[in-house]
């Protein structure tokens, strides 16, 4: 990115080179930073709007809409679409964070917050001047945690920037409004679905769907004004190549990820259309809440995973079944330690009477191979395991609809949970899901490959 002097920006927007600093030294440029003594001014930036003068008449003559959170994939889109429909934009964006070049426009007017700070939220809404005609809301913070090691003061944060922010924000905003104007807060579908590794970002967005409702029944009627939620469900861009985000495309019954514009799309209609729809949330989301397959942790790290595969294992009750596929991946039966601190939990979880049935699915003409690996040799040993074996090139041959559900294998406890492992090659290791769906498939499928099965202990001679 090229950049501008202050004397080449004094010169372009015609103002003296005072203003020009004391505008950088109040952070009223974005984009702009300071090397040494010279600063540094994006070029295609706009002119900042003067305070002291209030707004031209032109831009007096445009509806205000308000964005916080612009300088996100979303807020990018909505503020083409809104600028193509001849609004005037002010965009709230977190101080420090990077403002996208695009962003700069005559029409837009960027303002750095601190969404962590009250004062200056309440600082940047009393700068705003004029009838505000919309305002959006979708600033995010999002943390993943360590449920074993957590960190409350994230948590904290997440309430902080998803919560607090929006809640200020709409009080004090919706005071520059009248019955033309209209609120959307973008929620995301983590609101109706608990969390693994997510709970401050789930709960934050669950609480964001009460203070909907609740603006609806108090500012509704004092101002007229609507307030409605976008809800939003896996969205590419950005993250269009996290693993965890296109694996999510098997569980959208449209089967792919939603887009930036789409979202923006759904939001201008939310502020501009639907009169008489307040209080609502629009869900936005290939229909991925009405399926129910991706209740689970998020894909876990090796790390994370042993340490909740001991947990499953260590609490497991007397009588509880275990129903294991294994398929020999590599990251499997070696010397791992924590695959050695794994293997030694089957052994203490059957000694304190868990059942476990363990089918072993690889090609017949490995069993050479593998009938040496010293723990193979341990469960063989066991008269507690049950230990059975499945060719899986006859599955190739004769049952290709179950290769689709064993995947790289899984570890079922009784009904309530499934341990599913996930490819060696990958950074993740499994995840767990505990939704029924997901476990009653894999339960039809361990039945029926038993009836396919013979013991491990035949071909391993």
């Amino acid at each position: 990115m090229d950049y501008l002097t202050v004397k080449e920006a004094s010169k372009l927007w015609n103002i003296s080179e005072r203003r020009i600093i004391n505008l950088l030294n109040n952070n009223r440029i974005p984009g702009a930073f300071k090397t040494g003594r010279r600063w540094n001014i994006p070029k295609g930036t706009s002119k900042p709007m003067d305070k002291r003068t209030n707004y031209s008449k032109e831009q007096i003559d445009k509806k205000i809409m308000v964005v916080a959170g612009i300088n996100s994939e979303i807020g990018k889109e909505l503020t083409k679409i809104l600028l193509r429909k001849g609004y005037y934009v002010i965009g709230l964006y977190q101080n420090g964070s990077k403002v996208d070049e695009e962003l700069f426009n005559d029409d837009v007017e960027l303002k750095p917050v601190d969404y962590f700070d009250r004062k200056t939220l309440l600082k940047a809404v009393s700068e705003i001047n004029g009838d505000v005609y919309g305002f959006v809301f979708m600033e995010i913070y999002f943390e993943l945690e360590d449920s074993l090691d957590f960190d409350y003061d994230k948590f904290e944060d997440s309430y902080r920037v998803n919560v607090f922010s929006a809640n200020l924000l709409v009080r004090e905003i919706v005071k520059k409004m009248n019955f033309e104007s209209s609120i959307v807060i973008v929620n995301s579908v983590e609101a109706y679905r608990g969390s693994f590794g997510a709970s401050a970002y789930a709960s934050a967005q669950a609480a964001k769907v009460n203070l909907v409702q609740t603006f609806a029944n108090v500012y509704t009627e004092m101002y007229g004004v609507r307030i409605n939620s976008v809800v939003a469900g896996w969205i590419g861009g950005v993250m269009e190549s996290d693993d965890t985000f296109n694996k999510t495309k098997d569980s959208i019954p449209m089967k792919r990820l939603g887009n930036p514009q789409e979202i923006a799309d759904d939001i201008y209609l939310m502020l501009t259309r639907h009169k008489y729809t307040n209080g609502s949330s629009l869900i936005s989301d290939g229909g991925y809440l009405s399926v129910d397959e991706q209740s689970k942790t998020e894909d876990l790290d090796s790390g994370k995973f042993y340490r909740i595969l001991d947990k499953f294992f260590s609490e497991a009750k007397k009588d509880s079944e275990m129903w294991i596929i294994s398929t020999m991946m590599d990251n499997e039966w070696n010397e791992d330690p924590a695959e050695r601190k794994f293997i030694q939990s089957n052994f203490d979880a059957v000694n304190r009477g868990v059942k476990m049935h363990r089918i072993f699915v690889f090609s017949k003409d490995k069993a050479e191979e593998y009938k040496s690996n010293k723990y193979i040799k341990r469960y063989l040993a066991s008269n507690k395991i049950v230990t059975s074996f499945v060719d899986y090139d006859e599955l190739v041959k004769k049952h290709k609809d179950l290769l689709n559900v064993i995947k790289e294998g899984w570890i079922g406890i009784d009904d309530y949970a499934l341990l599913v492992d996930l490819p060696s090659d990958g950074t993740s290791r499994g995840y767990v899901t505990m939704n029924k769906l997901e476990i009653q498939k894999a339960k039809d499928c361990f039945e029926k490959l038993k009836k396919l099965a013979v013991p491990l202990r035949d071909i391993m001679k």
